[in-house]
């Protein structure tokens, strides 16, 4: 009787699991995030020239750049405060394209660069109005 019991009991749980609707995977697990690499550039007052120093910097971003596959690269042009706000703008803007230059020069896809200018927004130094500062006159580069 026990047994025909223990049976019955075995019948009825594998007919309840056959019933279960199977289930699902649970979802994979979100992507790595893409490695990033930054450089900055530092510029002259008033200048959107790059000198050897800076030539080498976007250099050495611009080979990790093509080493990435699919790469993106963010080129983002900075000012002090000395000048106009106005000014200050289109300069960092000029910095910025002349650092996106430098980059498709050396073999960077012109399509994988996106570049803005910050103009005295984004001080890497805090300083006063009409102020001269080397590290806020710089362009910052972005590689993922």
């Amino acid at each position: 009787m026990i047994r025909s019991l223990l049976a019955i009991v075995a019948i009825a749980f594998a007919v309840a699991a056959c019933d279960q609707a199977p289930q699902a995977a649970s979802p994979a697990p979100p992507p790595a995030p893409l490695p990033m690499k930054y450089w900055m550039v530092f510029f002259d007052t008033n200048s959107a020239t790059l000198n050897d120093k800076a030539a080498s910097t976007v250099s050495e971003a611009a080979g990790i750049a093509k080493a990435m596959a699919n790469s993106t690269v963010t080129v983002t042009g900075y000012t002090d405060t000395d000048g106009p706000p106005a000014y200050n703008m289109a300069l960092s803007l000029r910095r910025a394209q002349a650092v996106k230059a430098a980059l498709v020069a050396s073999g960077v896809s012109s399509a994988a660069i996106t570049i803005s200018g910050k103009g005295e927004e984004g001080l890497l130094v805090a300083t006063p109005d009409q102020t001269k500062m080397e590290s806020n006159r710089r362009v910052q580069i972005v590689v993922q």
